[in-house]
């Protein structure tokens, strides 16, 4: 398979319970883990879906807030080099490996948000864009000024604003004609304390609907953030794990051509 650079290729959670976090994560979408090491000799759970890897599930003295994303590059070296002159931080003094899937390091952007890039290895394989799996970015920030011009001078992202600007500043990233990301700026009166952050969409499952795998979320003890939205992508739900990372499900089968929830309106605010 041929992954382009900028386009999503793994995503990942770290927790302080990976028994707790990966019970939930297949309770919801039916994931089945295969636990393998890093080339540190770490625990980690790759997770799977039919078979594919979906996602990865890393020990961490602390749960994160959000599923972290990894964009792809073709050289990881040159592109963690790039990310420090562009005003990036590379976070890592070494890559991770993790064998037959990818090459990481995480890094911080000029706007304070942390994502991660990968470089894929010989026989990567990842699956996206499937209902279970990944199917869409959501990256928020204060500061899209420092953040457009980063991204875009990384990745070479394709731009446009579809919200005014002003009231509503949403950006969709695009490269190769696929749109990957969709930033949007934090509302005003966001507290300083906020961070930037992430959210990872889920598709709903196979065979479910938008409001039965919602129902199975929070039967499963995830917390609902923000009330369920229509977006042209599908109906979405901002919900809290059972340890409190944030993430999303998403129907495309209920797509709308309008928005009743404005960027603005930001649902992943504390």
């Amino acid at each position: 398979m041929i992954i382009r650079p900028g386009h999503p290729c793994w995503v990942e959670l770290a927790t302080n319970d990976t028994e707790r976090s990966t019970r939930f994560y297949e309770s919801v979408f039916g994931w089945k883990y295969h636990w393998t090491r890093d080339d540190a000799g770490e625990d980690y759970a790759v997770a799977l879906l039919d078979g594919e890897p979906v996602a990865g599930v890393r020990p961490l003295g602390r749960a994160t807030l959000d599923w972290t994303p990894y964009l792809a590059v073709a050289d990881l070296d040159a592109a963690s080099e790039r990310v420090r002159r562009l005003g990036g931080t590379v976070l890592e003094t070494s890559p991770q490996h993790l064998p037959g899937l990818v090459a990481k390091v995480l890094v911080d952007d000029p706007s304070g948000a942390t994502v991660g890039i990968a470089q894929p290895v010989d026989g990567w394989g990842f699956t996206a864009g499937v209902p279970g799996a990944l199917v869409w970015l959501e990256f928020v920030t204060r500061g899209p000024r420092l953040a457009d011009p980063f991204y875009g001078a990384l990745f070479g992202y394709r731009q446009r604003q579809v919200g005014d600007g002003t009231s509503v500043d949403h950006v969709v990233y695009s490269t190769g004609g696929d749109t990957v990301i969709g930033r949007v700026r934090m509302a005003p009166d966001t507290p300083a304390t906020v961070p930037p952050r992430w959210i990872a969409h889920f598709a709903v499952p196979p065979g479910l609907g938008f409001d039965e795998t919602l129902h199975l979320a929070r039967s499963a003890g995830a917390r609902l953030r923000f009330q369920p939205y229509p977006s042209p992508l599908g109906q979405v739900a901002v919900l809290a794990d059972p340890l409190g990372t944030r993430f999303a499900i998403i129907d495309p089968d209920l797509a709308s051509d309008w928005d009743s929830a404005s960027p603005a309106d930001d649902p992943y605010d504390d």
